[in-house]
């Protein structure tokens, strides 16, 4: 099983690749889908599964797109639905161009396990960036992708209406830092990091 990172959308979003056996999972595809499909592509690639840890725009642009060219499913928590539709307009605000909205296929729960293409990982909702925040762990990596719930010695923003500081605090500390120690934090932006290292050095923890 392989993961690797394509840099995409107006805000430098970490889509990462999960592989395993020519078959891949994808998440966060922020924008950039010509960057995804020329990996998918030149790596020998079937995308099964288009999954993501939130709903901001920055981590949506691709999604439409690739749902079209390569008949994927889209799977987010319910919570954070609404903020799809609100994607176009803030793309538009903030002059970063135009973006088809996605529509979520299907909904993920705490707790569930997913079983894409063969490539398993347990959901884990961490509410408090935004409502419907999850992470994914992939035992087969020993890793966790958190989205913008955990940074590399930092968290997710807490100033939006919808967001809550304890919830996200909460979430960490109960939910992700109840890994195993030596578990790789690939985040949303920026670099990876590991949960020993989060739970001894975090500055927001």
């Amino acid at each position: 099983m392989n993961i690797d990172i394509v840099i995409t959308g107006p805000l430098g979003v970490n889509t990462y690749i999960v592989s395993d056996n020519g078959k891949a999972v994808i998440f966060d595809a922020g924008g950039n889908e010509e960057d995804i499909e020329a990996y998918l592509s030149d790596n020998g690639l079937n995308p099964v599964a288009l999954v993501n840890t939130h709903g901001h725009f920055d981590h949506i642009g691709a999604i439409h797109p690739l749902m079209e060219k390569y008949g994927l499913p889209f799977y987010m928590h319910k919570d954070d639905e609404f903020l799809l539709g609100q994607g176009k307009k803030v793309m538009q605000m903030y002059g970063f161009g135009d973006m088809e909205t996605p529509l979520v296929t299907n909904h993920i729960e705490h707790g569930q396990k997913l079983d894409l293409g063969g490539i398993t990982m347990d959901v884990i909702h961490t509410p408090g960036h935004t409502p419907g925040g999850c992470c994914f762990y992939i035992d087969g990596l020993k890793s966790v992708i958190t989205g913008d719930t955990l940074f590399l010695e930092s968290v997710g923003r807490t100033d939006f209406p919808y967001s809550s500081t304890q919830s996200l605090v909460d979430s960490i500390s109960e939910r992700l830092f109840a890994l195993p120690a030596e578990t790789v934090v690939y985040p949303g932006h920026g670099s990876k990091s590991t949960i020993g290292h989060e739970k001894n050095m975090n500055p927001f923890m």
